[in-house]
Formats: C-alpha cells, structure tokens, sequence
C-alpha cells in the first residue's frame, strides 16, 4: 500500500472510532449484467417469512443481529437465508422504495445515509457470513436467488459498503458490481456535512435526504 493511502486509511480509521466521519463506496448493477456464482454442495438458500424468521431466532438457528422479522411483514423488506443444514450461517436483505439512514451506515449511526431508489430498483444491505464459511460466494448466491425467483420487482441492485471494506467490494464486483462513488458523511447531531457522488443521480438514486446539514454533490 502506498504511503499517502495508509495515512489517508489510519485517519479515517481514527475519525469513524470518534464517530465523525463514515465514507461508503456506492456499487451499482444492472441484473442483465449479473454474473452468478456456483452455490457449493450441501447448502441451500431460502427466503423465510416473517414467523420461520422468529422461530429461527428464538431456537438459535439464526443470529438476532440477522435483523426484526417485522422487516419481512413489511413488504418492502426480503431476506434470503443460507444453511448447511437448519443453522444460518450467511444472510442478505434487500429493500425496495427506500431505505433509511439508521439502516445503512458503516460505524456511526447518526451518520448513516438514506437512499431513496427509484422503481424497479433494489438496495443490498445487512449482509453477513459466519466466519467458518466464507469464501463462498454467498453473497452472490443469495443476490442470484432474488433475482431468478423474483422475490422482488427489480432489474437494478444498488449497495453501499465502508470504503475501507475490500472483502465485500470483492466480493460484489466478483459477480458485477461497480462502484459509482463515494458517500462522505462527516459531523455530529446538527453539525454535518454530506459529500455525495454526482452519478448517483444519472442512476435515479437520492441519497442522504434524511441528513441534516449541508450537503454537496461532486
């Protein structure tokens, strides 16, 4: 790594630990583009309703970080599930219309970014893999399993991920994604200030609307 790359990385390793600042890649992917991975033998994908989601949760077959099975309820929000056998081991959600700013962020939740999505468009968040099972390609896997069963009316994927994250932005761009900007939220309470791409909006994606202070697009 070059050196003005770590210093750029130690400081802002140092300004999210203070919660003052949360930069986050924004990736992009039209579904014709898709490149779907192999799901490995002796796993299977689902997508759990809102009661199988709590039954999972309350035995210990899922983690309760996995997020509220009221999610699901909602219509706006699908999960869809990875397991070797009952146990979860990998998790992503995707939601449709919009997603708020305490749902997507890196560090700070107070910095968290809001994207509103335009129709047909669905927004990757909450993505996890038990550390005993990556290097799979689950996320891609899950991704391939919305769209082949339509679990929601999307031919756009949109997701957002810390700019220091290189395991996930391999992981996404290894079936398609690409990166179309970075989201700098920096500030507290009242006190922020929003840097936001300028492409998200050739792609109908409004970000950061719910934020407070000033905001710029560069």
């Amino acid at each position: 790594m070059k050196l003005p790359l770590f210093i750029l990385r130690v400081a802002y390793t140092l300004a999210r630990r203070f919660e003052i600042a949360d930069a986050t890649r924004l990736l992009h992917l039209d579904a014709v583009d898709f490149l779907a991975p192999t799901l490995p033998d002796g796993y299977t994908l689902r997508s759990p309703g809102a009661a199988e989601l709590f039954e999972r949760i309350q035995t210990g077959n899922a983690p309760a970080e996995i997020g509220s099975p009221r999610s699901v309820s909602s219509q706006r929000r699908v999960v869809v599930v990875t397991t070797p056998e009952n146990e979860v081991v990998s998790y992503l959600w995707i939601a449709i219309e919009s997603v708020d700013a305490n749902e997507n962020f890196s560090r700070a939740r107070h910095l968290g970014t809001s994207v509103d999505l335009p129709p047909r468009a669905g927004f990757l968040f909450n993505a996890w893999t038990h550390p005993d099972h990556r290097g799979k390609r689950f996320v891609g896997c899950m991704m391939s399993y919305i769209i082949e069963n339509q679990l929601v009316d999307t031919n756009t994927l949109v997701t957002t991920m810390d700019w220091t994250n290189e395991k996930s932005s391999r992981a996404f761009s290894h079936v398609g994604m690409k990166p179309i900007g970075t989201v700098i939220r920096l500030g507290r309470g009242p006190l922020q200030l929003s840097l936001l791409p300028r492409a998200a909006s050739q792609f109908g994606l409004k970000l950061a609307c719910q934020a407070p202070g000033y905001k710029f697009a560069l």
